[in-house]
């Protein structure tokens, strides 16, 4: 177990979090530390606890958001090979008319 560890790829890890602007890891940081803080002060302000299917649905929504974030340069490909950037801006200029 620990021979894996010791056979990682550290340097590929750190690339692939230091790219973006800002870099991916504050950004991931920044949306968690979000969520987070709204927990925190819904819990300070004494809130009753969450049914187990609203805590399952913010879980999901915060597994969402975060792959959103690491897989977000893939994401904006897709969309622009499909042509979505282009629909939204004709929906744009149409509502501007």
């Amino acid at each position: 177990m620990l021979n894996l560890i010791g056979a990682a790829h550290w340097d590929e890890l750190y690339a692939f979090f230091a790219k973006g602007n800002p870099p991916l890891i504050f950004q991931l940081l920044l949306l968690n530390t979000i969520f987070f803080i709204l927990l925190i002060s819904r819990r300070m302000r004494g809130a009753p606890a969450l049914r187990s299917s609203t805590a399952s649905t913010i879980q999901a929504l915060l597994i969402i958001a975060n792959m959103g974030l690491i897989f977000q340069d893939s994401i904006l490909i897709a969309m622009h090979k499909h042509g979505v950037f282009s629909t939204l801006q004709k929906i744009l200029d149409s509502l501007s008319r």
